[in-house]
């Protein structure tokens, strides 16, 4: 009988006991959007990273933290994955804060459940595993922990052969020589360990997608759902999303309380996402020609001309230093405050194409 390429076991001399083939990290910023376009490549799923990033409305959020210190955190991870439906991708698994006297039963689950999905031939990814506030795929399985592919591989970087005990996924336990001889970190979360952490593991399926119309309305409604939202806790911690992100934000520049780190982050995670905006919305617009389309796909354009401005500021990476330079503070907060002030407009075109659809939001 002949073998799916995507069935086919390992024949490296590492211990690893089921490896899947074809399963590759996206090198996308915005992690969790990656592993999403991973399961698509890997199921031969036809969706540009642009289409994806509408579809699931990340192109269009904005959040950040109450320090200014987490980027990649608090997002409706969740909600993204459940709109992959749309595009032919059943996505299943759990994102569940856990207490501490909880953790390693749960984390035993976790152990078992991607075996099976690997020994289904399922593609599986799991946040907090190596990297701190990032997504990895999980490639494959050994006799103690997992394989993954992350932004810290490389040929030779791994110490060992970078299997990842099981009892690490949480715990942001990277494999690298240079991460390798790091004590663990607090949790993103929860603070300190002892009082648990985050545990995400999700694996894909392919499924039926829908129409665009549809798909795009859902995605929109998430959009619209979280920028009414403004201030919410997750994990014990305070995020901010739509324009209210934006006031927050600028409030920290102005302060100097941001570090330049973080303002690389943020800065590099919301221009990719703008960037796929237009380009979603150039896409988009050959199957729903609509002037709803054209006015949002005009707001977004001078908003991505707003963030390269903003990521030639701070390309990326920065130092984890407050940004000292007052002239530099302020055309940050300037532009910042243009962007701000395009998003108001932005979320109004987002709207009105929303009731375009018949939408009650």
């Amino acid at each position: 009988m002949k073998t799916n390429e995507n069935e086919k076991r390992s024949t490296n001399t590492h211990n690893k006991v089921k490896a899947l083939q074809n399963y590759h990290f996206s090198g996308i910023h915005a992690s969790h959007i990656g592993a999403i376009k991973s399961c698509l490549d890997y199921y031969n799923i036809d969706s540009s990273i642009s289409w994806l990033f509408g579809m699931t409305g990340h192109a269009f959020i904005t959040v950040v933290d109450e320090q200014m210190m987490n980027p990649n955190v608090g997002l409706p991870e969740e909600s993204f994955y459940k709109l992959a439906k749309n595009l032919g991708l059943q996505i299943e698994g759990y994102h569940k804060i856990i207490s501490n006297d909880q953790f390693n039963s749960h984390q035993k689950k976790a152990w078992d459940k991607i075996r099976y999905a690997i020994d289904k031939n399922y593609p599986v990814f799991a946040k907090e595993l190596d990297l701190g506030n990032e997504t990895s795929l999980i490639y494959a399985y050994g006799n103690k922990g997992y394989y993954t592919h992350s932004w810290h591989e490389a040929n030779g970087f791994h110490k060992g052969d970078g299997e990842i005990p099981w009892e690490m996924l949480g715990q942001n336990f990277c494999p690298c020589v240079e991460c390798n001889e790091r004590s663990l970190g607090p949790s993103t979360y929860l603070g300190e360990l002892s009082k648990g952490g985050l545990l995400s593991v999700h694996w894909a399926t392919k499924t039926k997608r829908v129409a665009t119309e549809r798909a795009f309305k859902e995605a929109l409604q998430l959009v619209l759902q979280l920028n009414k939202k403004e201030e919410y806790m997750w994990g014990q911690k305070t995020y901010y999303s739509g324009i209210r992100a934006y006031d927050h934000w600028i409030d920290s520049v102005r302060k100097g309380t941001i570090l330049g780190f973080n303002m690389g982050y943020y800065t590099d995670i919301w221009h990719e996402s703008r960037h796929h905006a237009v380009m979603f919305l150039e896409e988009i617009q050959a199957q729903i020609k609509t002037p709803e389309v054209q006015k949002a796909l005009q707001v977004y354009k001078s908003i991505k001309t707003a963030y390269k401005q903003l990521n030639d500021l701070f390309p990326w990476m920065q130092p984890k230093n407050k940004i000292e330079d007052p002239f530099r503070r302020k055309e940050t907060v300037e532009l910042l405050e243009l962007i701000r002030d395009l998003e108001v407009k932005a979320l109004k075109a987002l709207k009105k194409l929303s009731l375009s659809f018949g939408d009650d939001n």
